[in-house]
């Protein structure tokens, strides 16, 4: 058993490139990777070292439209007319969100106008979809 100079943890001998190896292979790669991911963030989006993580910490680590949490990075956002860096974003509100508005304000605010007063109750009143419709979840009660 040798002890990771990076992580402290106790690790069995295989988990070392060499006999003098002071860093377990599970550290060296997620700092490779961590490596990778600055230089990719400096040449893509102009971001120095530090910034990415300056923007993490300033949105408390969670994305900057629906708060959530990830176990993968978060993605930089940046306006595709003028190349500017908006913020991190989950995969899902910058693959799908974002990209389904087309980075239109007005159709996020006419979804959000949909979600909040949705039509339908106005004409036909409450009706409710058949349980195999919401795939077996329970309908919420208002």
């Amino acid at each position: 058993m040798k002890r990771c100079e990076r992580c402290g943890l106790n690790r069995q001998e295989r988990f070392y490139s060499g006999p003098r190896g002071r860093i377990c292979t599970t550290c060296q790669k997620r700092s490779r990777s961590e490596a990778h991911h600055r230089r990719r963030v400096g040449k893509i989006y102009g971001l120095d070292i530090g910034e990415y993580d300056a923007l993490f910490l300033a949105q408390n680590g969670a994305c900057a439209i629906c708060e959530g949490t990830r176990k993968q990075r978060l993605s930089v956002d940046h306006d595709h007319r003028d190349g500017v860096v908006r913020g991190l974003l989950c995969r899902m509100c910058n693959g799908r969100l974002l990209t389904a508005a087309r980075d239109r304000p007005e159709v996020l605010r006419a979804a959000a106008e949909y979600l909040e007063r949705p039509p339908a109750i106005d004409v036909i009143g409450y009706r409710y979809a058949a349980p195999e419709a919401n795939n077996g979840r329970q309908r919420r009660k208002r």
